[in-house]
C-alpha cells in the first residue's frame, strides 16, 4: 500500500462516526502521510521561493530551493532531473507535537 492509498482508506474510514479522540487521531495520520509523499514533477511543482526535498532521476535525494522555475542548490536542474519533490518535515521542537 502506498501512501495515497492510505490517505485514501483513512478517509473512508472518517465515514463511520469514530469518537472526537479517534478522529483527530485519524486526521493526525492523514496530514503525516501528505507531508511525506513524494509529487511527481509532471502532476505540479512547488510554489515558488520553496525549500523541498527532492528526488533526481538517478534516485539520489537532496533538499534543494525551487525558484524561477527551477530547483537550485550548487547548480540549477530541470524537471527532466529532478522527477518528484516533498515539502520539507517541520522542525523539530523538544515537548512538541512531534515528540
Amino acid at each position: 500500500m502506498n501512501n495515497r492509498q492510505a490517505i485514501d482508506r483513512l478517509l473512508k474510514h472518517m465515514e463511520w462516526g469514530w469518537t472526537e479522540e479517534t478522529t483527530k487521531a485519524i486526521e493526525l495520520g492523514i496530514q503525516a502521510l501528505k507531508e511525506n509523499t513524494w509529487i511527481p514533477c509532471s502532476e505540479r511543482l512547488p510554489e515558488e521561493n520553496t525549500n523541498v526535498i527532492a528526488c533526481f532521476s538517478s534516485g539520489t535525494v537532496t533538499e534543494l530551493a525551487f525558484y524561477n522555475g527551477e530547483f537550485h542548490g550548487l547548480f540549477s536542474y530541470t524537471t527532466k532531473v529532478i522527477v518528484a519533490w516533498m515539502p520539507l518535515p517541520k522542525p523539530y521542537k523538544k515537548g512538541g507535537s512531534n515528540d
